[in-house]
């Protein structure tokens, strides 16, 4: 019985190292397998989430230019803007007419996407809202400046202009833009002091819509409580995505440019 029992125990023992051996030589194969499936479906793999990421928006915009836009605005056309915030949606009526080398820049940044995702960084009280920094602290720029047309009866409210330094000439313009929100609550500030001129001094990109125009209001209202009620404002306010639509002036409409809302 001694012998039977050791020939068995060999048996088993051979048995049990078949099985070993063979269950490596199919962990190899599915190794291999897999490596093979990887080597071409990775890159497949990183195309597809590209693609996707485009698809939905979601890659990082350009926001360095080396120059400004060429001029593209067609004319006898009229363009309108649609800024998709955080707060809710406005619309702008943009002046290419007057002003169309302004026009112009604001189209070409909004069509590259630029503005989607940036904050209003500005809230000063009764007076304006400021966004378009890519850096969103006030210093930020596109990679270049240009002098557009400003307004020859000034600003009211509602009115689009082209944000600058003090030290730029007039009508310099980059990206920075701001919204005028209300009257001056105080003679000879504000809005008041805005249209100190001719000459004025910040380009005119446009018009907020009168029926719109409660959405910068409401931005506005998120003015930081500090004795100059100006700086960043109290909640974040996001710029979704800006949207350009146009239509040919012989035809635009309803769509023509609207007075804008009276101060």
């Amino acid at each position: 019985m001694a012998k039977q029992a050791k020939r068995e125990r060999q048996r088993l023992n051979r048995e049990a190292r078949r099985q070993a051996e063979l269950a490596a030589v199919r962990r190899r194969k599915q190794w291999r397998t897999a490596r093979t499936i990887a080597i071409f479906a990775v890159p497949l793999v990183i195309v597809f989430v590209v693609l996707q990421l485009r698809s939905s928006g979601g890659s990082e915009p350009k926001r360095h230019y080396d120059k400004a836009p060429a001029q593209t605005l067609k004319n006898d056309t009229t363009y309108a803007a649609t800024i998709d915030t955080s707060e809710g949606t406005m619309a702008v009526n943009l002046d290419a007419a007057s002003a169309p080398k302004s026009v112009n820049n604001f189209v070409f940044l909004a069509r590259k996407h630029f503005y989607d995702g940036l904050t209003f960084h500005r809230v000063a009280k009764d007076f304006v809202i400021q966004g378009g920094d890519p850096v969103g602290t006030g210093k930020g720029d596109p990679g270049y400046s240009i002098e557009v047309e400003t307004p020859p009866n000034g600003y009211q409210v509602g009115s689009v202009a082209w944000a600058k330094g003090e030290s730029q000439p007039a009508g310099a313009a980059g990206s920075q833009f701001f919204i005028v929100t209300r009257p001056a609550p105080t003679p000879g500030q504000g809005l008041d002091a805005l249209n100190q001129g001719p000459p004025y001094q910040y380009g005119i990109i446009g018009d907020v819509t009168p029926d719109t125009l409660a959405v910068a209001q409401k931005i506005g209202a998120l003015a930081p409580k500090t004795q100059s009620g100006d700086g960043k404002p109290t909640k974040k306010v996001t710029i979704e995505k800006v949207t350009v639509a146009e239509s040919p002036t012989s035809t635009a409409g309803s769509t023509a440019p609207a007075a804008p809302p009276g101060s």
